[in-house]
């Protein structure tokens, strides 16, 4: 919002809704994206630590 507002008083009012329309694309998606890539990065590289085995009785 402050850039927006920076962008404003210094280019116009383009300049303002372009960076408000940049962050309002750009949060989600960056989020949407994190999210797929961290989940990716989760499922592909942990490991389940196999069973110890059992002591016989």
């Amino acid at each position: 919002m402050v850039l927006a507002i920076v962008f404003t008083a210094i280019w116009g009012g383009f300049e303002g809704s372009a960076a408000m329309g940049g962050v309002t694309v750009g949060l989600p998606l960056g989020a949407v994206v994190g999210f797929a890539i961290g989940g990716w990065l989760v499922l592909h590289f942990w490991k389940l630590q196999p069973a110890p085995p059992k002591a016989a009785p």
